[in-house]
């Protein structure tokens, strides 16, 4: 059971590194073809990168699931600190177990619904760049995969080592 416990751990912590390179990545790529396209603006008479508006739009999805997965592994996605506070031993585990389950299984519900829309959404394609407009709902879904993933990690590490191995986000500590 402990390699089961080591396994969890290391896919979660495999994840969170995916998600901070997806968040650093994007926000640098997000601030500069910004930049670029303002300064196209003032530079050109054709009014900026053509595709310039379409990229944003594509890359913010990615930028903001990836910050609902850090948050997920560091238990502060859709927390409920005031009922853990008011609870002691095995309650306060269980509240956070179903807490933890019914999060789980919404995101899956949400990972399943954002495929199916994002296989409606395949068949448009965006003007400039043309590529499908399925990209923004297939990162929900992928990250709803992943925020389920780094739940139930977190629920795994509750159950096996207690509480205080419990991750809590602490907003003078969070760091990409």
């Amino acid at each position: 059971m402990s390699r089961f416990y080591s396994a969890v751990d290391l896919v979660a912590g495999i994840i969170v590194i995916f998600a901070r390179l997806v968040i650093i990545v994007s926000g640098i790529a997000l601030t500069v073809v910004t930049t670029a396209n303002v300064v196209a603006r003032y530079a050109s008479a054709s009014g900026g990168l053509s595709f310039a508006q379409e990229l944003p739009m594509l890359m913010f999805p990615w930028f903001i699931i990836a910050g609902i997965i850090i948050a997920a592994h560091a238990g502060g996605h859709m927390a409920v600190e005031w009922l853990y506070e008011k609870l002691d031993g095995g309650a306060r585990t269980t509240a956070l177990i179903v807490a933890n389950a019914i999060s789980v299984a919404a995101f899956v519900v949400l990972a399943y619904q954002a495929t199916v829309v994002a296989e409606i959404a395949g068949a448009e394609r965006s003007p400039v760049l043309q590529l499908p407009n399925s990209i923004g709902y297939y990162s929900l879904s992928i990250g709803a995969v992943l925020v389920s993933i780094v739940t139930i990690a977190a629920s795994a590490r509750v159950l096996r080592l207690g509480w205080d191995h419990r991750l809590e986000i602490k907003p003078e500590e969070i760091a990409l």
